[in-house]
């Protein structure tokens, strides 16, 4: 009780780059909101457009920007260029936490968290790193040998780890107004039909031009009768919605699609299944509604959405295309299986999914566990 009244006490959370980074975030301080009324938040990311779209979802937070840039191998270290911002995101974050003074800071992954654990390390401030994906990245690679405590989404990713003395898998958390049933209200907001399969598009917070594509022109190689039995919502990034949204009409698929959608609950109440990349947030969200999902891992940074989609497959009824393999040839005949069967379990009338595992709780336990407040 001592501690829930405590309004002097702040949690600092240093993530960005893109929405697997910054989602995991806000879930977990939803819960220390929860717990904590008067405890203060501060947000540390980057200055992307993405990132600046993602924020607008929060209010009355601090969010404070800082420099980085990304780590692109060896040479990385003999740029001056990456040198003066790795620099300069130190010296930033070394005087927001003079400011804050946070009880505890915890890093999300990418470069942005970089020079903010960097310098927590410095003053002595506790330090919680979160890793997503099953294969860690090379920022929390490095960060994880001064993070005073390790949280894991995938057990898997023990293997790829030395031995910490304070690590435990927590998961990764989602938004509690992602576990909610509302597949009602979002069928009659997307204007869809019941009674039609509806598939989710997506490539990950900065979109997927690649899975864009294919998945519109794969459309036309469908059967005429299976086309009008499925609606889509397509979120498209840097693709014109418009020229979305008129690729399916013009094969008789009823679509919405948006550039960016803050009601990711209602996206995941329509969804019947999903097609997109192999990001640890969006499988977590997937996980948690039961959505089978057609996966195209984002073949770049080290392979990382591959070891996450095979983990996801042994999870239930999922198909993994690798991007080298993707084409309209290929996710035709997927994209009609997978519609197939999600008419089926309309007919059939699934009940709601229940409640799964509270990973925003037991990642706040942990945190509150390094910050020695319980």
């Amino acid at each position: 009780k001592k501690n829930r009244r405590m309004p002097d006490r702040c949690v600092l959370l240093a993530c960005g780059g893109t929405g697997g980074h910054i989602f995991p975030a806000f879930s977990v301080a939803e819960e220390f909101k929860k717990k904590y009324p008067a405890l203060r938040l501060v947000y540390v990311c980057g200055n992307k457009d993405i990132e600046n779209a993602i924020f607008r979802m929060i209010s009355g937070e601090k969010v404070i920007p800082v420099e980085s840039a990304p780590f692109r191998g060896g040479y990385s270290l003999f740029s001056p260029a990456f040198l003066l911002k790795l620099l300069q995101g130190f010296r930033q974050s070394y005087k927001i936490l003079r400011t804050e003074r946070p009880a505890v800071v915890v890093g999300f992954g990418g470069h942005f968290s970089f020079p903010v654990i960097l310098a927590a390390r410095c003053l002595g401030i506790r330090t919680v790193i979160h890793e997503q994906n099953v294969m860690p990245g090379f920022a929390n690679k490095v960060l994880m040998r001064f993070a005073d405590a390790v949280a894991l989404s995938f057990e898997e990713t023990r293997a790829y780890l030395a031995s910490h003395r304070l690590m435990k898998r927590t998961g990764n958390p989602i938004r509690a107004s992602i576990e909610k049933d509302c597949r009602e209200e979002a069928l009659k907001f997307f204007g869809f039909s019941p009674e039609k399969a509806t598939v989710l598009v997506l490539g990950g917070s900065q979109g997927s031009e690649s899975i864009n594509t294919v998945f519109l022109e794969c459309l036309a190689k469908l059967p005429i009768e299976l086309r009008s039995s499925f609606q889509a919502v397509h979120l498209t990034g840097k693709m014109s919605t418009a020229l979305a949204e008129e690729a399916c009409a013009k094969e008789g698929v009823f679509s919405r699609a948006f550039s960016f959608f803050e009601r990711m609950d209602l996206v995941y109440g329509a969804a019947d299944f999903a097609l997109g990349r192999a990001g640890a947030t969006f499988l977590a969200e997937a996980k948690a509604k039961q959505i089978p999902a057609i996966l195209v891992p984002y073949p770049f940074a080290g392979g990382h959405q591959l070891l996450n989609a095979r983990a996801f497959l042994e999870g239930g009824n999922s198909w993994v295309i690798e991007q080298k393999d993707l084409s309209a040839e290929t996710l035709a005949p997927v994209l009609k299986k997978f519609t197939e069967t999600a008419l089926r379990e309309i007919k059939m009338k699934k009940p709601p999914v229940p409640a799964s595992e509270n990973s925003r709780t037991q990642l706040m336990n942990f945190i509150e566990e390094c910050a020695g407040w319980v």
